[in-house]
C-alpha cells in the first residue's frame, strides 16, 4: 500500500509540473526610438491573449515609482505569433526604461501574472538618437 501512495504522489507531482505555467509572453526585443519604446513580443502560451499590460519603469531610482501606461487593451494575440507595439516614454521624456510583463488576459478569461516562482524576462531600453 505505501508503494501505491508513493507512485500516486509522484504522478501528481509530475503532472502538476508538466502543466505549471511559464511566462506566456516572451519579450523578444526592445528598441528605444527617439520618441517611443518599441517592443517585439511572442505569445508562448497555448491560448490567444486579449489584453497585455507591462511595467514600464524609468531606470533611474528616484523616478522608479512613475511608470507609464504600457498596455494593449483590445489585443487578439495568437499563440506562436509575434507582435510589435509602441509606447511613449514614461513622463514623455526619452530615458532608459525597464520593461517587463505585468499581466496577460487570455481568451478564456484567465489573468496570468508573473511571480517569484514564475518570472518573466525584463528588458532595459535606452532611447535612440535623433537623426539630424
Amino acid at each position: 500500500m505505501p508503494k501505491a501512495i508513493a507512485v500516486s504522489a509522484l504522478a501528481v507531482l509530475v503532472i502538476s509540473q508538466a502543466y505549471a505555467s511559464t511566462c506566456p509572453v516572451t519579450l523578444v526585443s526592445a528598441v528605444g526610438d527617439p520618441d517611443a519604446i518599441v517592443l517585439t513580443l511572442r505569445n508562448s502560451g497555448k491560448l490567444p491573449i486579449r489584453r497585455l499590460e507591462f511595467n514600464c519603469k524609468p531606470a533611474r531610482s528616484q523616478a522608479a515609482g512613475r511608470g507609464g501606461p504600457c498596455r494593449e487593451e483590445n489585443a487578439l494575440f495568437y499563440p506562436g505569433a509575434e507582435l510589435t507595439v509602441r509606447y511613449p516614454y514614461p513622463g514623455a521624456m526619452p530615458q532608459p526604461v525597464f520593461v517587463s510583463l505585468k499581466s496577460a488576459l487570455f481568451s478564456n478569461g484567465f489573468v496570468w501574472k508573473p511571480s517569484k516562482r514564475q518570472p518573466c524576462r525584463t528588458l532595459r531600453v535606452s532611447p535612440g538618437r535623433r537623426k539630424k
